[in-house]
């Protein structure tokens, strides 16, 4: 039986459903025939089966989001804007993974018959464990859809009404979805419409958000219809390297450029797509002051085209700016005034292009990602790209397409025109490989091999492409004993580890003291009392540099006359530092004595205010949501979704 995937539901379909589901009394579009199908033939569910929670541990979860940590900080500032229209109206918001993972909720204040339904951090959506539905059938087909009552696979999902968008990041990446969800809704599905409309816009203002913070120090562009100047959905966004080339785009301008006119648009040069050249658009935009009419090279109605030059750099092309003066800070800064690091930035400009790879270790927040761009402005291939890539934030499936690339044709579903993987588009400058402790090991092989050869074979290649890149990886992970275990490769470590650098947990640094006023400056003029110094000097600092700007942007905002005192800190510098010594597993009957804490008490209100969700609680602190698990941990304090 074949299956389509667009246009009307063809008659084999049609069979399909009256065959397997003649009790529904609706003609559904075909992505959901086409779900319903894959759920019977390919997943082999049972549309009346009991539908079983699939909810992660709360050691899963808490690993989970701290993989996507970075996508979460982002993508809440959306779900709490969603939130705003539509929770008061019944709806449950949800943001998911690219797996179908739950990682945020927002919920009406009557949430448990909400998390009855599943609707609960931490619950799996995925198709393949529940079949048709909002979250996993939006993730399986790549497109924005409702999921409207008897639409659902499952019959115990009968009583939902799903609005969801994906959302993509810079790399055309699916990273998760956005989900309006309202229970027993008396109405038809063109009621959702509107739902689905707000949804698709405040994805498409994540996906915005992830791509200006990504490429905040980069050239970008904005593409716009002046038909369509108001829609948010088809603003294109442009990210360009020093050359010229686009290095990143929003989903709008992947669907416009790929999808619609088969255009490969990483590493296409922006004169490929547009009749100017970047001198030319700084030039006639009088260094991005004003906007500019152009036509595409396509023949297009003409466009509004508008550049944002990155802050604190020239209003000139950016590889003339002087080294000094990027935005990101440079060796000498990051080296500070602790011993140990200035050694190391020491040896660090000894081995700059030298074709020497760089290993860099440390704990979550210590500035790993940091070291690794300051290495690449410091070094003769500043003006090539800088290429990152997090070996844990993406699918295992995918990492060897993103990491290789592929030819057009190469497989089923490949983009006709094919796509660079990232040693390509970092060819010329350096190629930084975060987390690199879980790469997968048939790919460490594979990188292996690339590194000692140095040319690169995309999936479908006939001929190899020469490989110049510097290499420089991290990771907080003891690789030593990854590889006792044959968890890593270790001549694949021996490749990779040509200098060594460790970058010390911010508690072991000898400079606390003038690293807290250098962060504290960004925000303006402030003067810390001594009380508050003291505290911010004797705190432990799980999350390390991360965690301090945050604690420091916290307290600033707060400040009064430009005074920071401790009242103005985060609450768990106001009460007992951290001790994550006690035992883990204290049952949640002995909640109630350990709530006598005032710490305890307050944590746990504030918990309740925001119905458990994590990551509002911790915007409101200004902490990490590392710290906030820790402090449950610590108070005994239990999750509802642990219940189920």
């Amino acid at each position: 039986m074949s299956i389509h995937t667009s246009g009307s539901c063809p008659s084999d379909l049609t069979a399909f459903v009256a065959d397997h589901f003649p009790e529904r009394n609706i003609r559904p579009d075909a992505p959901i025939v086409q779900s319903w199908y894959r759920s019977v033939m390919q997943h082999r569910l049972d549309p009346h089966g009991i539908g079983e929670k699939h909810v992660l541990t709360a050691s899963e979860l808490r690993e989970h989001q701290r993989l996507h940590q970075d996508y979460l900080s982002i993508a809440s500032q959306g779900v709490t804007g969603l939130a705003k229209r539509v929770v008061p109206a019944g709806f449950a918001v949800l943001l998911s993974d690219e797996h179908g993972v739950t990682l945020d909720t927002r919920l009406p204040l009557q949430y448990d018959v909400y998390t009855q339904a599943g609707l609960i951090v931490g619950a799996c959506w995925d198709e393949s464990t529940v079949g048709t539905n909002g979250i996993g059938t939006a993730l399986a087909s790549r497109q924005a859809m409702t999921i409207h009552h008897q639409e659902h696979f499952l019959v115990s999902n009968f009583r939902l009404s799903c609005s969801v968008a994906p959302i993509y990041d810079a790399q055309n990446i699916l990273r998760g979805c956005l989900n309006a969800t309202c229970l027993n809704s008396a109405g038809p599905k063109e009621t959702q419409y509107l739902t689905l409309q707000l949804v698709v816009m405040y994805a498409r203002m994540i996906e915005n958000a992830s791509f200006r913070q990504r490429y905040r120090d980069r050239m970008t562009l904005s593409v716009k219809s002046h038909d369509d100047i108001s829609d948010l959905a088809n603003e294109q966004l442009l990210a360009l390297d020093e050359q010229g080339r686009i290095i990143g785009a929003n989903h709008a301008a992947f669907v416009s450029y790929q999808q619609e006119r088969q255009i490969d648009l990483l590493g296409s040069r922006i004169d490929q797509l547009l009749p100017a050249s970047v001198d030319e658009l700084l030039s006639q935009s009088n260094g991005g002051a004003r906007s500019l009419n152009l036509r595409t090279l396509q023949g297009d109605a003409p466009v509004g085209v508008s550049l944002r030059i990155p802050a604190l750099q020239p209003q000139t092309r950016p590889r003339t700016a002087p080294a000094g003066n990027s935005e990101h800070p440079d060796l000498q800064r990051l080296g500070g005034s602790d011993s140990r690091l200035q050694e190391g930035v020491r040896r660090l400009r000894k081995v700059l292009d030298k074709d020497i790879p760089i290993l860099i270790t440390g704990e979550t927040g210590t500035g790993k990602e940091a070291f690794a761009r300051a290495i690449h402005q410091a070094s003769a291939r500043a003006r090539g790209p800088f290429v990152a890539l997090n070996c844990a934030a993406i699918p295992e499936s995918l990492i060897e397409s993103e990491l290789f690339g592929y030819r057009g044709g190469s497989f089923t579903g490949a983009n006709k025109k094919g796509m660079k993987g990232k040693l390509e588009l970092a060819n010329g400058g350096t190629l930084f490989l975060d987390e690199i402790g879980d790469m997968p090991a048939h790919l460490q092989t594979r990188l292996l091999r690339v590194l000692a050869e140095r040319e690169i074979f995309s999936l479908g290649a006939e001929t190899p492409v020469p490989l110049d890149v510097q290499v420089v990886s991290a990771t907080h992970q003891n690789l030593a004993q990854m590889i006792a275990s044959k968890a890593f490769r270790e001549d694949l470590f021996y490749r990779l580890n040509g200098m060594p650098l460790a970058l010390p947990a911010l508690r072991e640094r000898s400079d606390r003291d003038v690293l807290i006023d250098s962060l504290l400056s960004r925000h303006g003029q402030f003067q810390l009392t001594a009380a508050a110094r003291q505290r911010l000097l004797d705190h432990p600092w799980p999350g390390n540099i991360r965690q301090l700007s945050s604690c420091l942007r916290y307290a600033a905002a707060l400040a009064e006359d430009g005074r920071i005192d401790v009242d103005c800190l985060p609450a768990e510098l106001q009460h007992l530092s951290l001790n994550t010594e006690e035992p883990a597993n204290i049952s949640a009957g002995k909640l109630a004595g350990r709530l006598e804490n005032d710490e305890a008490r307050h944590l746990h209100a504030a918990l309740r205010e925001h119905r458990w969700n994590i990551s509002a609680v911790a915007d409101a602190f200004g902490v990490a949501r590392s710290t906030l698990y820790r402090k449950m941990k610590k108070y005994g304090i239990v999750q509802p979704n642990e219940l189920f």
